[in-house]
């Protein structure tokens, strides 16, 4: 018994998903934007210009007047949001420069949200670990590892 005789493979082209430029839109390849974008920006009290991370090649701990510049460029350039990190010039046993009112982050995003205005998402997350004596000091944690019982 043989097969029968099949027509050759596509007979239609299925364009449903090519319909309208809104389908097309949300079916196309993936693209990446600036407004895609969140920038990591760090700024460090008690420093007059940029401060190198040695173990973050390319990215410093900026002073209050450089953190401005740099966003402004960031923004020109359509980032579609700054998260800042500050890194207090005083820390204490319980981390209190992380959420200070005229710490070195409130002083910074006050500065510019008046800047920037609506002009760009600023976003940030109170990290007392960075304000406390101890956060270099902490050894490292051996990383745990688990594999599936061979079977």
């Amino acid at each position: 018994m043989s097969l029968p005789e099949l027509p050759a493979f596509p007979t239609t082209r299925l364009r449903r998903l090519r319909r309208t430029p809104a389908l097309r839109r949300l079916v196309s390849e993936v693209s990446l934007r600036p407004s895609d974008l969140v920038l990591p920006m760090f700024v460090r009290e008690g420093v007059d210009e940029p401060v190198a991370i040695s173990s973050m090649p390319g990215v410093v701990q900026h002073s209050h007047e450089s953190l401005v510049k740099a966003a402004a460029e960031a923004v020109e350039r359509g980032v579609g949001g700054l998260m800042i990190f500050g890194v207090p010039d005083r820390k204490d046993a319980r981390g209190t420069g992380a959420d200070d009112p005229d710490g070195v982050l409130n002083v910074a995003l006050r500065r510019l949200s008046a800047e920037f205005g609506e002009d760009t998402v600023l976003s940030t997350t109170t990290r007392p670990c960075i304000a406390t004596r101890r956060w270099r000091s902490r050894k490292p944690k051996p990383v745990r590892t688990c594999s599936a019982p061979a079977e």
